[in-house]
């Protein structure tokens, strides 16, 4: 029996009411029959059984009024036996006859307890047939009403069995509608949950492998170079990504910065810029000459590198002794800044180049320039990447070329220790409280005065 748009209680009333309406009616029938039957035996036999007593075995004992019948018969209780131990009823009537003399009536009838016997005995029998007929009734009514919670039942122990894209198929209303639903959307909550949590863990080992490599890409020291002052600072963000920065040192004592940045972001961006820092320090370290050294470290990346991934490089080759420095610039957005301090001045030095790993070998090598660049006492070259310039504040207003140089130049001219901090604090000012989105890779070097 399908019951739709009603509740649980309301179903299992209105299915057992349905259940026990035929029962309750044949019972009705059965006892119906069976009085009918036996007080039609009952008046047969009482009434010929009267008949006897009244003429064989008339009594006097124990005669009591109880009532009159609106037909004017007296009905009287009376006792008889050895003991008066049974009881009976007297039925008189008095009527005259037709010289007006009152003639009596009466009728004796013994009580007989077979009566209450064979009653007792009928209702016991059809009691235990109803009994057994509802009891059959309710296990039918709920098993109609239990189907659908069964089904629900079958449905959860699937989901715990990790089937999360599993959904219920039982078919009611109500309350049966309402679980099924729930159970439904708590299985898309546990599914999207358990997705999120597998990207969480992806995303962490992620932050664990890049947070690894972005370790390895920063130099471990900082190299001492006479009359010079050299210094570096890395701002690390949650968007990790490649860009790095580094010293290379020559077998000649002479000294390189180098800054990269590496397009895109996460492991994919932090492993291009651990292969470009390899290439890089091997090339650099081990030739003079810049052009020619970029010119290989382009093919090799061109050839490891998926199709749109790059690395912009800006190097700075220090010779100290001379006072000077080769610059060369692999598309790297952000110049060479350099600080005089004879005129207080801050200038770019910009080469041309595209940057390492979007053409093997001819386009690059005719693009790439390298120029130099002197650095007088008390002068400072800085090599960053380009997030100070894009760095955005919590209006989303960009910081841009002419706030971070008029920052830079503010603070040039302190000791290179001095000037990473106020700079690094400038950097951390703007930004507000949301951080920097994207690190911050910078290298610098100072003449002493």
């Amino acid at each position: 029996m399908r019951v739709r748009g009603l509740g649980l209680k309301a179903r299992f009333v209105l299915i057992l009411t349905v259940a026990l309406a035929p029962i309750l009616a044949f019972a009705g029938l059965l006892i119906y029959i069976g009085a009918s039957r036996i007080a039609a035996d009952q008046r047969d036999e009482a009434l010929s059984e009267g008949v006897r007593f009244t003429h064989d075995e008339y009594p006097y004992e124990d005669v009591r009024f109880v009532r009159r019948d609106r037909n004017g018969v007296e009905i009287h209780n009376f006792s008889y036996g050895p003991k008066s131990e049974k009881r009976g009823r007297l039925y008189r009537y008095k009527k005259k006859d037709a010289l007006d003399h009152e003639v009596p009536f009466w009728l004796f009838v013994p009580t007989r307890a077979k009566v209450g016997d064979e009653m007792l005995g009928m209702i016991v029998g059809i009691f235990l047939v109803v009994l057994l007929a509802g009891a059959g009734a309710g296990v039918w009514a709920a098993s109609q009403v239990s189907r659908p919670i069964r089904r629900i039942v079958d449905d959860v122990r699937q989901i715990a069995k990790g089937d999360l894209a599993h959904r219920t198929d039982a078919v009611g209303a109500g309350e049966i509608e309402l679980l099924a639903r729930s159970i439904d959307r708590m299985t898309r909550d546990l599914d999207d949950a358990q997705e999120a949590q597998l990207k969480l863990s992806i995303r962490e080992r992620e932050l664990e492998l890049a947070s690894g490599v972005r370790e390895a890409l920063l130099p471990l020291t900082t190299p001492l170079l006479e009359g010079y002052d050299l210094g570096a600072g890395f701002m690390s963000s949650v968007a990790f990504g490649g860009d790095f920065h580094d010293f290379i040192e020559r077998p000649d004592g002479s000294v390189g910065l180098l800054v990269c940045d590496v397009s895109g972001s996460g492991v994919p961006a932090a492993l291009v810029g651990a292969t470009a820092r390899s290439y890089l320090r091997a090339e650099l370290e081990r030739s003079e000459d810049v052009a020619l050294s970029l010119q290989r470290v382009n093919r090799w990346l061109a050839c490891d590198v998926r199709r749109g991934m790059f690395v912009t490089a800006l190097y700075c080759l220090i010779h100290h002794e001379e006072g000077r420095a080769k610059v060369a610039c692999a598309g790297h957005k952000i110049p060479l800044l350099r600080y005089s301090a004879e005129d207080d001045s801050l200038r770019v030095v910009h080469p041309e180049g595209i940057a390492l790993g979007f053409d093997k070998g001819p386009i690059f090598d005719r693009k790439l320039e390298v120029v130099e660049t002197p650095i007088d006492p008390g002068d400072r070259l800085l090599l960053t990447n380009s997030t100070p310039v894009t760095l955005t504040n919590a209006d989303g207003v960009e910081l841009g070329e002419k706030g971070f140089y008029g920052r830079v130049k503010k603070h040039a001219a302190l000791d290179t220790g001095a000037f990473l901090k106020a700079l690094r604090r400038d950097l951390e000012r703007f930004a507000g409280e949301g951080g920097v989105r994207e690190d911050v890779s910078f290298a610098t070097i100072a003449r002493e005065s």
